[in-house]
């Protein structure tokens, strides 16, 4: 009989940071965009996706050394993947850990596709409404489009 080797993988730990995990595997890529992460940082970062999960199949993580969330991110991230958890880290523990809310009200953070809505030609800043959770459903509050999770693009 053949033995299975079990495979592990490990991702370092961070000393000080935010870990957000249980994201959703194909939007990993446009949440390192909305982080700002690029060549140019001199902090520790580590990206993963389409990893394992027992919960979810695949899941994506990203950490980011020395870097902790503002609710606008956090707004942001909730609402392209609302499974997802945030972890802050000191000294290499978790100090505080919490899931993700898609708020009830989203100012400013999703671009209206309606190209009559007063957000794209006056400069309005966008206001959204939630209707539902899963699927994600929301309501522009000016033009009355009802704008669905695949559609969302964050601005």
């Amino acid at each position: 009989m053949t033995e299975k080797k079990k495979h592990t993988r490990t991702i370092s730990q961070i000393e000080r940071g935010t870990v957000i995990d249980h994201l959703n595997p194909n939007v990993v890529f446009q949440i390192v965009r909305i982080l700002d992460i690029d060549d140019d940082t001199e902090e520790q970062v580590t990206v993963g996706t389409n990893l394992f999960s027992k919960h979810m199949g695949r899941k994506g993580i990203i950490k980011i050394g020395n870097r902790f969330l503002d609710q606008d991110t956090i707004n942001k991230i909730a609402i392209i993947s609302p499974n997802a958890t945030v972890s802050n880290i000191d000294n290499y523990e978790v100090v505080q850990k919490f899931n993700v809310e898609i708020p009830e009200e989203v100012v400013s953070v999703i671009t209206c596709p309606n190209p009559n809505c007063v957000t794209n030609s006056e400069g309005v800043a966008t206001r959204f409404r939630l209707v539902e959770r899963d699927p994600i459903l929301m309501l522009c509050t000016y033009c009355e489009r009802y704008i669905r999770e695949n559609e969302i693009e964050i601005t």
